[in-house]
């Protein structure tokens, strides 16, 4: 009996030590375990960590990449406004060529830019590291660059001669972003457009103003160009030009004395007075006659191709059906067109439509049987419009004010010599141009320039004439709404 009980406890024994050694390899089966899964942890948190900081580095990267491409804004804006730029670069950003063609351009006689700096040696140079170039090149007050200023600075700004043949000029930006620097460098180019020098220009052959009465159009603030005989009215009702004539919106209409001190008329042919018991009937001195053919009128043009090529590029292009309609980009497409109140309008003065440019019934060159007509009914229109058709202009409400600038003095060129002035009733801001003729009606009050190849024409029940003020800026070829510099495609890269 007692052997049996020994036989027992040894057994008993041998089955608890194969217990404790099972739970020694389970515990260190879960120790193993354990320490993979905390190498592994220690794995993916690196990788994670690393991870996070690439990410990060990229994002700064991209930052400094967006910050710099940003400051090309910067030099954009100074071009489309001189006087928004420092004082040093005004000179080098305006055009410095005067052609007998297209007036001022950034461009020689042969085609070559004014810019002919290079990298190392630039036209302009500004470096943030240098006094008051900082503020001058990361605290704008508007533009795209405004949005992103935060996120990183503009280190140096360069513009030098272009690369590529018949582009404008090379513009270099270095910026940074925490610690991550990215240079960026782009072309720009100059959309050429013919300056407007004339207020009024009426007529492209022997064409003449229609009324048999008075003049149709009173130009303020610059010149009235036009081919053929011209019926002026009476004497006193042509506005004379003076120096001692105040600067303001008033209407001829509402003056005692009808005076301007920039207005001019050119005639083609005869320039023509109504009699009147007020005084002689001789022609003002501001007043030329019988300038056709020699020495000619001088009239500027808008060429059909460039100004088309322009729109589609950098405005809005429209074609007709026969409804009258106007679809965009060409493409005639079911419940897509437009009425030409929609693609007028402008809703408040400062809401700019841009270049806007209504092909003739073909999509050809004008004729005068691919034109036919298109009737302008809007209380305020702002931007260029080009109509390669017969216009009839219609305002249909009292207008908009529009705060602008006189010309400046004869013989001045400074910007501090304009002087403000708001106009009212005003109901196109910018360019008509159409190769056909404009009838009106009411009393269409305009701030810009009209470029007329046919005549202009009151309807019968319309007594009084369209009331113009020259915008000088277009001598310079200055448009709002169409860019003077633009990023060429294809010019971007990063430099490393």
């Amino acid at each position: 009996m007692k052997l049996h009980c020994v036989g027992d406890k040894q057994r008993v024994n041998g089955m608890t030590a194969q217990i404790h050694s099972e739970r020694g390899a389970v515990l260190l089966g879960v120790l193993m375990i354990v320490l993979m899964l905390t190498l592994l942890g220690m794995v993916s948190m690196n990788l994670a960590v690393q991870e996070i900081l690439q990410i990060s580095a990229n994002k700064d990267e991209a930052t400094a990449r967006h910050v710099a491409e940003a400051g090309s804004d910067i030099i954009i804006r100074w071009f489309h406004n001189t006087n928004t730029a420092p004082s040093d670069a005004g000179p080098v950003l305006s055009k410095r060529f005067d052609l007998p063609d297209s007036g001022s351009s950034f461009f020689d006689a042969s085609g070559r830019s004014q810019f002919s700096g290079t990298s190392t040696m630039p036209d302009l140079l500004y470096d943030a590291t240098q006094s008051g170039q900082d503020r001058l090149l990361n605290d704008p007050v508007d533009g795209w660059f405004q949005s992103l200023h935060s996120l990183g600075r503009i280190q140096t700004l360069k513009v030098y001669g272009p690369i590529r043949p018949g582009l404008l000029c090379s513009v270099e930006i270095t910026a940074n972003a925490k610690h991550h620097t990215r240079t960026v460098a782009l072309q720009l180019g100059a959309l050429v457009t013919p300056p407007l020098r004339t207020g009024v220009q009426v007529g492209n052959s022997e064409v003449v103003l229609g009324s048999d009465a008075s003049l149709p159009v009173w130009v303020h603030w610059g010149d009235l160009k036009a081919k053929g005989n011209v019926q002026l009215g009476r004497r006193e009702d042509v506005p004379v030009k003076t120096g001692l004539a105040p600067i303001t919106g008033q209407s001829y209409a509402d003056m005692a004395s009808r005076e301007d001190r920039w207005v001019t008329i050119w005639t083609g042919g005869d320039a023509l007075l109504t009699p009147s018991s007020i005084g002689p009937a001789t022609l003002p001195a501001n007043v030329y006659a019988r300038q056709d053919p020699f020495p000619g009128l001088g009239q500027d043009v808008w060429p059909y191709e460039l100004l088309k090529k322009h729109a589609i590029q950098h405005g809005s292009y429209y074609t007709r059906d026969t409804s009258g309609l106007l679809y965009r980009n060409g493409v005639i497409a079911p419940g897509s067109g437009l009425t030409i109140e929609e693609a007028f309008k402008s809703q408040t003065a400062g809401h700019n439509r841009g270049l806007v440019f209504i092909d003739t019934l073909d999509r050809l060159p004008p004729r005068p049987d691919n034109l036919g007509t298109v009737v302008i009914e809007t209380d305020y229109a702002e931007g260029l419009f080009v109509v390669n058709a017969n216009v009839r202009l219609k305002p249909t409400g009292v207008g908009k004010s529009v705060p602008v600038l006189s010309p400046p003095n004869d013989g001045s060129s400074s910007f501090a010599a304009r002087v403000p002035v708001t106009l009212t009733g005003i109901h196109l801001n910018g360019v008509l141009s159409t190769p056909g003729d404009l009838l009106y009606e009411g009393q269409p009050r305009v701030f810009g320039a009209l470029l007329i190849e046919g005549r202009i024409l009151p309807v019968a029940s319309t007594p009084n004439p369209i009331e113009l003020w020259y915008d000088h800026d277009f001598r310079k070829g200055l448009f709002r709404g169409l860019p003077i510099v633009y990023v060429a495609p294809g010019t971007w890269q990063e430099k490393y």
